[in-house]
């Protein structure tokens, strides 16, 4: 393995602790009395629903078809009775004041809640064309918090002809596990969908990218598998947020990932490793995307780690059954370094949810007071891809946005938070 030149400046170097046994643990949430299913779980047009207020649906049925190429289908997470489809704020919507219609799903008590099933799909016996058609079908969105459709980045890929296919097994948060959870409880289930990928976009090398500690459950992993066309394993020191994709380009691009060249940018597309591992596991089994694996972490839940959770759960529900704490202060979506304080509990999970912090009010009693900028410099070292944070902040007190776009390339920025930190 060659020595790792820098690639980019700033980020936060975190030390590379060892993982406990319960964070590779996912366990199964039970179904909430009622789901919450937004027609809109991911960047594009939303589903169509095809169900009305009144009729019972099995687990998995259709529930909204895609009738525009950027949106996906939406899939029953339980056998149970359509409540009433309603109309709110679009949370994924570009516009303030978007609405997207929500459908409100009660789970049939006592019920198997067993799932049907469908057509499997062998990548070996399958064509691209099906494999990305079943992509589509099954509702898979970008799991890593990108959130887009998966079906419409394998075929912007395989237009421009991408040879390096990278997986990214960099946790996108400290604090979250979801990487050895799915490298120790899935990896056959990411083996299979980096066959399917492969296969969708015609033979490209793989590559994995993990961080040191998890680099023993990526090689477990390997190690387990057939030795035919398995993905090139790099491990990285610990860094965020070198997991954010045009970060990691950077990185791996440094390193000669096939032992010849360096590459460029346009020669490679990153999924995440749960992109992956759903599209190995969905496809294989016939199923279509009704559940996610996301994180419970922080000091105001008694059981921390990875949850199974069907989708449209309300995040309270969830945070009830890994023992939310009486002195809970707030609710994070997302992890601590990105991660927006929610203004209530009733949100529903969906596709693209990664996880929650649960904050403690012992966490926030001693807190100082934000001090006045004397631009001493820090934030901008921090900044990993090179922008002026504290000019940003300065020009934002102001409200002259226009310069923070045109000067100081705030379109750039993806809020990792390396700044405030």
């Amino acid at each position: 393995m060659l020595r790792l030149r820098p690639a980019f400046s700033g980020g936060i170097r975190l030390p590379a602790a060892e993982r406990r046994e319960d964070e590779v643990a996912i366990r199964q949430l039970p179904f909430a009395p009622r789901l919450f299913l937004p027609l809109r779980q991911h960047a594009g047009m939303a589903a169509v629903a095809v169900v009305r207020a009144g009729d019972e649906v099995l687990r998995g049925q259709l529930l909204a078809q895609a009738e525009d190429e950027s949106a996906v289908p939406l899939h029953a997470p339980a056998t149970g009775r359509v409540v009433r489809i309603t109309e709110q704020r679009d949370k994924a919507g570009s516009m303030a004041g978007d609405t997207v219609g929500v459908i409100e799903l009660a789970p049939l008590a006592g019920d198997t809640q067993e799932y049907p099933g469908g057509r499997a799909y062998d990548p070996d016996r399958s064509s691209a064309d099906e494999l990305l058609a079943a992509i589509r079908d099954a509702g898979i969105v970008g799991l890593g918090g990108e959130g887009g459709p998966t079906h419409l980045r394998l075929a912007r890929a395989r237009e421009c002809a991408v040879s390096i296919l990278i997986i990214n097994g960099i946790e996108g948060e400290p604090g979250f596990s979801r990487v050895p959870a799915l490298l120790t409880r899935h990896g056959v289930d990411v083996l299979t969908g980096l066959r399917c990928l492969d296969k969708v976009l015609g033979r490209v090398q793989p590559v994995l990218a993990v961080e040191k500690r998890d680099g023993a459950a990526a090689r477990a992993m390997l190690a387990a598998a057939p030795k035919s066309a398995l993905p090139a394993l790099h491990v990285l020191s610990p860094r965020y947020p070198q997991g954010a994709a045009e970060l990691l380009l950077r990185v791996l691009s440094k390193r000669n990932v096939d032992g010849k060249h360096e590459f460029d940018a346009d020669e490679a597309v990153v999924f995440s490793l749960a992109t992956v591992a759903e599209v190995g596991r969905l496809l294989s089994g016939g199923r279509a995307m009704t559940d996610q694996v996301i994180t419970l972490t922080g000091d105001g839940v008694r059981e921390p780690g990875n949850y199974r959770v069907p989708l449209g759960t309300p995040v309270g529900f969830a945070l009830e059954q890994a023992g939310m704490r009486p002195d809970l202060e707030r609710v994070l979506a997302g992890g601590p370094m990105r991660g927006q304080a929610m203004a209530n509990l009733d949100r529903p999970i969906v596709k693209g949810s990664t996880g929650f912090v649960a904050v403690a009010a012992r966490e926030t009693s001693g807190l100082p007071e934000p001090m006045p900028c004397i631009r001493c410099g820090e934030c901008v070292a921090a900044c990993p891809i090179d922008l002026q944070p504290a000019e940003l902040g300065f020009l934002a007190r102001k409200n002259e946005w226009q310069a923070m776009v045109e000067d100081f390339q705030l379109d750039r920025c993806f809020e990792c938070g390396c700044c405030a930190y």
